[in-house]
C-alpha cells in the first residue's frame, strides 16, 4: 500500500542484443545503476499461493489501522525492501527514522498474481487516505510487490500509491492468472543461469519501453507492450485497460517528454513474473506544453511466449 499521499513494442531483434554485465549495487545508494539480483525460488506449499499473498496484504492493512503506518511497515517490509521518496531508500531504515503520524490509511487488494515458484507476487487496489482519522478521506490506488525467501513469510519488496480516482474497498478480489511463458513449473525452480537470462531480457524490455516513450509518448508506448488488462497508476488516478492507457496517458502527458532510467529488475525463479523500477523525469515539450516533474516508477511484467508483457505501470512523483 502507498506509504505517503500527497512505449512502442520491442522488435524481436532488440531482445537478442547482448546485455552488458552490470555489477551488483545497492539501489538505495545508486538508483541509476542496475543491480544484479534474481528473486530466490521456493518450493510449492500453501504459503506460496496467491491466497497467502492476499492474506499478507490484508494483515498489513489491519496492522496499520491498529498501530499506524510506521510500525506496520517496519513489520511488513523485507530487509531489502525499498520506498520511493526523493531517492530510492531502504524501507526499514526510512520508516525507523520517521516519527509516528496521525495519518490514516485504509486499503484492500483488488487484483494480483503470484509466480509459479511462489517467491514473487504483486497486489493492487484502492486506498483511502486522511490526514487524521477524523478528517475526510481522499481516494487513490496502490501497488505492492511481495517477495518470499525459501519457506518464509511474504514481505513487501516495494510499493507505491497515487492519489485520485475513486476507491471501493469492498470490491471483490479478482486474481490475475499468469500464462505458461515461464521457464519452470510450480515447485520446480529454474537454474540461476536461466533465471538470470530472463532477467536480462526484462531489462532490455524495460529499456526498450523507455526508448519507445521518448519516441512516441507514454500512452502509445505503454499500450504497445501492455497486456489487455494493464493497470496504470499515474497522478490523477488509476487507468485500467490498454485502450484507456493509450488515450488517457497521452492526455495526461499533455505534450511533455518522459525519460525513464532502469535501476532494478527482479524475476521469479519460475521466470513468469518480473518487476522493474527506476527514476523518471518529465520535461515540457518544445512548444512549452506539459509540466516538468521527476520521481520514480514501478512496473510489473508477465512472461508471455517469448516476451514480457506489462501488467502494471505506476509513477511516484518526488515529494509526494
Amino acid at each position: 500500500m502507498p506509504p505517503m499521499p500527497p512505449m512502442r513494442a520491442l522488435a524481436l531483434a532488440a531482445l537478442l542484443l547482448p546485455l552488458p554485465v552490470v555489477a551488483p549495487s545497492l539501489v538505495a545508494q545508486a538508483p541509476e545503476r542496475v543491480s544484479k539480483s534474481v528473486a530466490a525460488g521456493a518450493p510449492a506449499d500453501a504459503a506460496g499461493t496467491l491466497d497467502a499473498v492476499v492474506a499478507a496484504e490484508r494483515a498489513y492493512a489491519a496492522d496499520a489501522a491498529a498501530r499506524g503506518m510506521r510500525e506496520a511497515s517496519l513489520a511488513a517490509f523485507a530487509d531489502d525492501g525499498v520506498v520511493f521518496r526523493d531517492r530510492v531508500a531502504l524501507a526499514k531504515p526510512w520508516w525507523a527514522a520517521t516519527p509516528p503520524s496521525p495519518e490514516a490509511y485504509r486499503w484492500a487488494p483488488a487484483t494480483g498474481a503470484v509466480a509459479a515458484s511462489g517467491d514473487l507476487a504483486y497486489t493492487s487496489g484502492p486506498f483511502l487516505y486522511s490526514a487524521t482519522p477524523q478528517d475526510p478521506a481522499a481516494p487513490g490506488h496502490f501497488a505492492s510487490v511481495w517477495t518470499r525467501q525459501g519457506t518464509g513469510p511474504w514481505k513487501v519488496l516495494v510499493d507505491v500509491g497515487v492519489m485520485g480516482g475513486t476507491a471501493d474497498l469492498a470490491a471483490p478480489f479478482v486474481p490475475r492468472a499468469l500464462g505458461a511463458g515461464g521457464v519452470g513449473a510450480r515447485g520446480a525452480a529454474s537454474s540461476a543461469a536461466v533465471a538470470e537470462g530472463q532477467r536480462a531480457m526484462l531489462i532490455v524490455a524495460d529499456r526498450g519501453l523507455a526508448a519507445a516513450v521518448r519516441a512516441d509518448g507514454p500512452g502509445k508506448a505503454l499500450a504497445g507492450v501492455a497486456a489487455d488488462d494493464v493497470r496504470a497508476l499515474w497522478p490523477g488516478g488509476a487507468v485500467l485497460g490498454k485502450a484507456a492507457v493509450d488515450s488517457t496517458l497521452t492526455a495526461r502527458a499533455a505534450g511533455a517528454s518522459y525519460d525513464f532510467q532502469t535501476a532494478e529488475a527482479r524475476v521469479s525463479r519460475a521466470g513468469d513474473l518480473g518487476v522493474t523500477w527506476g527514476s523518471y523525469q518529465a520535461r515540457p515539450g518544445a512548444d512549452g506544453a506539459g509540466a516538468a516533474a521527476r520521481g520514480h516508477y514501478l512496473r510489473v511484467w508477465a512472461r508471455e511466449g517469448f516476451g514480457w508483457r506489462l501488467l502494471l505501470d505506476a509513477l511516484s512523483p518526488a515529494g509526494m
